[in-house]
């Protein structure tokens, strides 16, 4: 299974590599700028320190005003942490039957997140040469992908309610996923903030 994810991925993690930090990419006023853009657009999300700690590395790849960009960087970190905490949730030696069907689902459920992320990632790169009715019908699936992505990491935090499963287990797969789910809810907001920046865009430019 794990193995099958990570051969899903490539496509989407060499895309987010073209948008990994250069040492040559951008001057330092213009990183500074990115840097503020970052910072400002973060601010509307829901957990915008987490936000910008994990963006802060593209500010010397992204232009200002470039929200699909800063929402495919989201997107990808999203994505690559979401993979990683599915392979690391399969990874235990916990025997308690209630802790192995958690285990189990979740990282079931974790792997659907991925498959969306990843689905959603390929999804906001083809938007960037889109309008009009094709634009709304592609942005349209992109938010259903992230959305589903963060219902599937929710549901792998609430399989772990039951007290009975407490132990070291259930407390690291728990905070793993609760980072991803808080990653991935930056990223839909970042996502929702491109679609109404691309709208009222729209609407001076008919």
């Amino acid at each position: 299974m794990a193995k099958s994810h990570f051969i899903l991925l490539l496509p989407s993690l060499i895309l987010a590599l073209s948008l990994s930090p250069s040492p040559h990419s951008t001057t330092s006023a213009a990183a500074t700028s990115s840097s503020a853009f970052i910072d400002s657009s973060c601010a509307a999300t829901r957990y915008p320190d987490l936000c910008r700690q994990s963006l802060s590395s593209y500010a010397r790849t992204l232009q200002q005003n470039d929200h699909r960009r800063l929402a495919l960087a989201a997107l990808s970190v999203s994505l690559a942490k979401a993979n990683q905490a599915a392979e690391l949730a399969s990874k235990n030696g916990n025997t308690n039957p209630s802790v192995v069907q958690a285990v189990k689902d979740c990282t079931r459920n974790m792997g659907n997140g991925v498959n969306r992320l990843d689905q959603s990632v390929k999804e906001l790169t083809v938007l960037g040469g889109l309008e009009g009715d094709k634009f709304e019908w592609h942005m349209s699936n992109l938010q259903t992908w992230v959305s589903a992505a963060l219902t599937d990491e929710n549901m792998c935090v609430e399989g772990f309610a039951d007290r009975t499963m407490d132990g070291p287990v259930k407390v690291g797969v728990r905070r793993r996923v609760v980072y991803v789910a808080k990653i991935t809810s930056n990223a839909l907001a970042l996502v929702q903030r491109f679609a109404a920046k691309h709208a009222r865009v729209g609407r001076h430019h008919p």
